[in-house]
């Protein structure tokens, strides 16, 4: 009986060596299967971020546009109806990134 003993206590460690075995790797193929998910949302979050930064710099870029015409046509450079024409298309740059920026804020 003494011999019988250790070859069972022996295969009741290999059991719990193999059940721990079989857990870890059901762990890790989990982990590694939803990780996707938890990374897209922060690279949309970094996304969002670069793209409300570009567009704020175009904003800022537009405003600069509009104030040097404006300068421009004060000091005779530009005719009116460049000034116009120019004023209209700049303006209306500026609303559609306002708007772009409004969409990505209430996001």
């Amino acid at each position: 009986m003494l011999s019988g003993q250790p070859a069972e206590v022996e295969e009741k460690k290999t059991d719990m060596f193999a059940a721990i075995m079989i857990v870890l790797t059901f762990v890790l193929v989990l982990a590694f299967a939803v990780q996707p998910l938890f990374v897209s949302k922060g690279a949309a979050i970094a996304s969002d971020k670069v793209k409300l930064e570009t567009l704020e710099i175009r904003k800022l870029s537009l405003y600069e546009q509009i104030k040097e015409l404006e300068l421009e046509f004060d000091m005779g450079n530009v005719s009116s109806d460049d000034y116009q024409r120019n004023r209209i298309e700049l303006k209306r740059e500026v609303s559609m990134v306002l708007e772009q920026l409004n969409s990505i804020s209430s996001e």
